[in-house]
């Protein structure tokens, strides 16, 4: 009885640990973003039922999971020593699931997310057959380069929801400037993210903006890149005058100005704050 009880309590554990290594909250933050942009951004039909039975939408947004998922196992198999300095609690749990059964499954996801997408469409196939390795190839050496380390992974993160603009043809002006200010917000979050886990970059030989040029500076480009994005904001709400967008990014644009002053003087809130920002940003999309 004992026995089983510990056998089945290894094995919850042993699956949370792998939900927290493959990040399910961002990826059911990017599924919710896709949906959003599906039924709101991209949507030509009037009726919602004729929407929602579109069986390739829903092909490409569960390949576009499974993708994710796997580039979330490999990141996490090659930043292991440096995870462990910079947050050694999470990466232990983590650590419950062998190396050996994350590289098999990453293997899986990554078959399983280009069969489903090969299902949906040739074009978005392409799509995740790069995208995919673009991830690998972050996780293996762009992640050690500064400036291509952060450009990257905001590069990466935004081209997520250009699955569904490619297989609708709807890669519109709106659309692009609207992805240009979240570009610089996610670019903004790189840069706290090198300063706040600077000890284990500059251990392992990750070559960040804050190791390499220095905190001052690192928060000066952070100050700057927020700033450029406010910029963005005004000119993407004078390009589409939409009262509900108006709102959603004064909004944006008031948390941005908070960060900037908060910045190397308390970053403890930094975090939440662009959370709440990217889920505003989210939110928008139903107004685009």
């Amino acid at each position: 009885m004992v026995t089983n009880f510990q056998n089945r309590n290894s094995l919850y554990l042993k699956i949370i640990a792998l939900l927290s290594t493959v990040r399910w909250k961002n990826i059911l933050v990017t599924i919710l973003a896709q949906y959003l942009a599906f039924l709101f951004a991209f949507n030509t039909k009037t009726e919602l039922w004729s929407s929602i039975i579109e069986i390739n939408v829903h092909l490409i947004i569960v390949s576009t999971a499974f993708i994710l998922a796997g580039g979330y196992i490999i990141n996490n198999f090659y930043d292991l020593e440096k995870d462990l300095i910079n947050r050694p609690y999470r990466t232990r749990f983590q650590n419950l699931i062998s190396d050996s059964f994350k590289l098999k499954f990453y293997l899986v996801l990554n078959l399983l997310g280009l069969l489903i997408a090969f299902i949906a469409s040739w074009r978005i196939f392409v799509f995740f057959l790069v995208y995919g390795f673009l991830l690998w190839l972050y996780s293996h050496k762009l992640s050690k380069i500064v400036f291509v380390r952060e450009l990257t992974a905001c590069f990466l993160t935004v081209l997520a929801f250009f699955s569904l603009a490619l297989y609708f043809k709807m890669i519109t002006a709106s659309f692009l400037i609207y992805g240009a200010s979240l570009f610089f917000t996610l670019f903004a979050r790189e840069l706290y993210k090198d300063i706040i886990w600077l000890k284990g970059d500059i251990i392992h030989g990750y070559e960040s903006i804050a190791s390499t040029m220095g905190v001052r500076f690192s928060t000066l480009i952070f100050r700057f890149i927020l700033l450029a994005s406010i910029f963005i904001d005004l000119f993407f709400n004078f390009y589409i005058p939409k009262i509900e967008l108006l709102y959603i990014m004064s909004v944006i644009d008031l948390i941005k100005v908070g960060l900037i002053f908060l910045i190397g003087k308390n970053n403890k809130p930094i975090h939440r704050m662009m959370q709440l920002t990217i889920l505003l940003y989210i939110i928008g999309i139903i107004w685009l």
